[in-house]
């Protein structure tokens, strides 16, 4: 096994997490974000001695892709649906960006290299490998917080984008695919794998990712059950599976039922 450095960096927004895994004098970075000081910052954190070879994302939300341009010229990485979505000008491609820009617009934040997709995008299918120095990584593709999230392995880390968060409860696209999303990383977080990175918060051990994932499947069949029986008061109010004194997470959780089909109101999804 190559002798990984893994540096989890967590940005001032939502504990957003931007990974810098080195191995001899190659790295890869896993979402860079989010403001143009923090990314300054990220930077730096990289041995004169290595070179950014890759850089990888999890999804397409604007907060994971925005800053990318503090690596200019450096091939990227992403699902295919991503991938063909940046390459036909599909939805999930103009919201992303679109997103970024509105933000940043209102908070007078200036980011130098604006707001392109980058040039040299790359697509993976489920299963799909690339390289990173003597580093192999694996893709798997995990719909369910949005249609186009990937997870990858990197030796013994697997990085999750926006599930198993310690730190929110899941934001659902689709509900089925976030369900079996979620059986997928449990068999995933196999033996071999010790460490798990998700998108928002600190990393996890092996053992608390596992349960984050039964919560989370208690919590999505929870808001099933109340679908089958159309009782939107029983699904609004049903306990959250963490950070319920955060605000903002019963917005998220009635957009949740909303999405389920069974409650009408609720706050957009992160």
């Amino acid at each position: 096994m190559p002798d990984l450095q893994v540096d989890v960096v967590l940005s001032g927004i939502w504990q957003m997490t931007s990974t810098v895994i080195v191995s001899d004098r190659s790295c890869l970075v896993v979402d860079p974000g989010y403001f143009p000081r923090e990314l300054a910052d990220l930077a730096t954190r990289i041995p004169k001695r290595v070179t950014v070879e890759a850089l990888c994302f999890t999804h397409s939300h604007w907060d994971h892709v925005v800053g990318h341009g503090i690596f200019p010229a450096v091939p990227v990485y992403a699902s295919s649906v991503l991938a063909c979505s940046v390459a036909e000008g599909g939805a999930l491609a103009v919201k992303g960006m679109a997103k970024a820009r509105e933000f940043d617009s209102g908070w007078y934040i200036e980011r130098p290299w604006g707001y392109a997709w980058p040039q040299d995008l790359r697509g993976l299918d489920d299963g799909g490998w690339f390289n990173v120095g003597d580093l192999d990584i694996e893709a798997f593709l995990i719909p369910g917080h949005a249609a186009d999230c990937m997870a990858i392995r990197v030796e013994n880390h697997l990085l999750v984008g926006d599930y198993l968060s310690p730190c929110e409860i899941p934001f659902v696209d689709n509900l089925a695919d976030y369900r079996r999303t979620l059986l997928r990383l449990l068999s995933l977080i196999a033996p071999a794998v010790d460490t798990v990175i998700p998108g928002h918060g600190p990393k996890l051990s092996a053992a608390d990712a596992r349960r984050i994932v039964r919560e989370d499947l208690g919590y999505l069949d929870g808001i099933a059950r109340c679908a089958e029986r159309n009782d939107t008061a029983a699904a609004l109010n049903l306990s959250l599976p963490r950070a319920a004194d955060v605000a903002g997470m019963r917005d998220h959780h009635a957009e949740n039922c909303r999405k389920a089909g069974i409650a009408r109101t609720g706050a957009s999804g992160g």
